[in-house]
């Protein structure tokens, strides 16, 4: 039997290197359902505070309007459903793609270790990112420091290697999407009628 989800989030949170060395037998299982269980908070606390109107709704401009939030059962529903597989496929997409990089570096104990570096440092994100403007930053840098931990502990790679692998893995990210995003725009630029 597993650590309960509350304490597990406190060692992740506070005392990474400690909780990455407890987990590293842990079944794939257990790993998972800490996973979904964080992703559900954050889901709920994100939709809530879309409800709120602190933050703006993806899809639609309804939540915009100033005075009293519009309650929809099934749209709160579909927005929770949403937000958590987008937030689980970015991290398994991520997680592959980290994975090549800690695999170029020498890091040669699975892509589960991987996953599981990846899962468990996303805590804090999860925790904190529903809060508007802090919460976001503090959980993605907080984030990325866990991470480097978790791949240094589950891997037996040295703190370099392990921070040169998360650092990789982001920056390179970050530039394919924002050619991507470029691309794009361009492409919908250039198909709109000229005006003269």
């Amino acid at each position: 039997m597993g650590m309960p989800v509350l304490e597990k989030t406190k060692e992740f949170m506070f005392n990474p290197t400690h909780a990455f060395r407890g987990v590293k037998e842990e079944p794939a299982a257990d790993t998972f359902k800490y996973l979904v269980i964080l992703v559900f908070f954050y889901a709920g606390m994100a939709t809530v505070m879309t409800i709120l109107q602190v933050f703006p709704h993806p899809f639609s401009s309804e939540f915009s309007s100033p005075g009293i939030p519009v309650l929809d059962p099934v749209r709160i529903i579909i927005d929770i459903f949403s937000i958590v597989v987008s937030t689980i496929l970015t991290l398994v997409i991520y997680g592959v793609w980290l994975h090549l990089w800690v695999f170029l570096l020498g890091g040669r104990k699975g892509i589960w270790q991987t996953f599981k570096s990846v899962f468990y440092s996303a805590t804090p994100s999860l925790i904190l990112a529903w809060i508007p403007v802090i919460g976001t930053l503090v959980g993605i840098v907080w984030t990325v420091i866990i991470n480097v931990i978790g791949i240094k502990e589950l891997h037996g790679l040295d703190t370099t290697k392990s921070a040169l692998a998360v650092v990789l893995a982001i920056v390179f990210f970050v530039v394919i999407v924002v050619i991507a995003l470029g691309a794009l725009l361009v492409a919908v630029l250039s198909s709109l009628p000229m005006t003269e």
